[in-house]
């Protein structure tokens, strides 16, 4: 089997697209046809099944991933070796603005930990857009908020979304009489906290109005301190915000979902940190984060 068919394959399961796939590789999409199906017909076996419009994989296509990853990596780590004494260019890193505070940090920790003289570029955009940049290769890797779709990447870390206030329940209340509604700051609509806040809202008869949308984290978190609503997030992105539980609002607020981060790879990888660097980060990662949360 052939580096650049595993490669191809890796990224098909990861993006769940053969169009995506191809621009993460750098190939058409009836090239990534070909190479899925002539996979299928070294192993002699079938390596996808249609669920809806979504390809799943069967037990072997399972098989076959977890030995292409191992492949790649290795493949990937060899050629790092071999061009340790050329000059390496920097990483580009995409994160979500929400993950900079306690994520992002995290991350870069165990990056020097691996490579200490590696220079790290920061790209901040919402996790579709990290996704698009990764599949036009601008990206050689990001944190992002797992889709609902597939699993796609290495896990990083599972948390809780809350909804987050300035502290101050009084003038909050004072200001939901004033208005009539439930004044609401949240990020943009591609954020799964910004669909979960209105439909749950709305499902429980709560009257609310989303008067800010922003991308940004710390512009979230300055409206909100200075009363100009509550906002859903992540626990990880409350930052200086206090979490609002229904029984200090003294109504019964929708439930936030739970998210996983996940650290996903770009096709081609960077040739000082590739595949195998990115899931000992993600081995690692949980266990840094939660010792670091013990210290606060």
């Amino acid at each position: 089997m052939e580096i650049d068919a595993l490669r191809s394959f890796i990224a098909f399961v990861e993006t769940g697209s053969f169009t995506d796939a191809g621009k993460q590789v750098f190939r058409s999409q009836s090239a990534i046809s070909q190479q899925m199906k002539k996979l299928e017909e070294q192993t002699g076996k079938a390596l996808f099944y249609k669920q809806g419009r979504q390809h799943g994989l069967t037990d072997e296509g399972k098989f076959l991933l977890s030995y292409a990853r191992h492949i790649i990596g290795l493949h990937d780590e060899a050629l790092m070796q071999l061009k340790k004494t050329q000059t390496i260019r920097p990483l580009y890193l995409g994160c979500p603005d929400d993950y900079v505070q306690l994520v992002l940090p995290k991350v870069i920790e165990l990056i020097k930990a691996q490579q200490p003289d590696l220079s790290v570029y920061i790209h901040c955009h919402n996790s579709r857009q990290l996704r698009k940049m990764l599949n036009d290769g601008e990206l050689d890797c990001a944190i992002v908020t797992r889709s609902d779709h597939f699993k796609q990447g290495y896990e990083l870390l599972q948390d809780i979304g809350v909804w987050g206030f300035n502290s101050n329940i009084n003038a909050l209340k004072a200001s939901i009489d004033s208005l009539g509604y439930m004044p609401l700051v949240l990020y943009d609509e591609s954020c799964h906290f910004h669909t979960s806040a209105i439909q749950g809202l709305s499902q429980l008869k709560i009257a609310s109005k989303v008067k800010y949308v922003s991308e940004s984290l710390s512009a979230i978190q300055s409206l909100v301190m200075a009363g100009e609503g509550i906002t859903m997030l992540a626990h990880c992105s409350l930052g200086s915000l206090t979490e609002l539980k229904a029984d200090t609002l003294g109504i019964a607020l929708p439930k936030p979902p739970e998210i996983t981060i996940d650290l996903i790879a770009g096709a081609n990888g960077h040739p000082m940190f590739g595949r195998n660097q990115i899931e000992a980060i993600s081995h690692s990662f949980n266990d840094l984060y939660l010792n670091s949360k013990e210290v606060e």
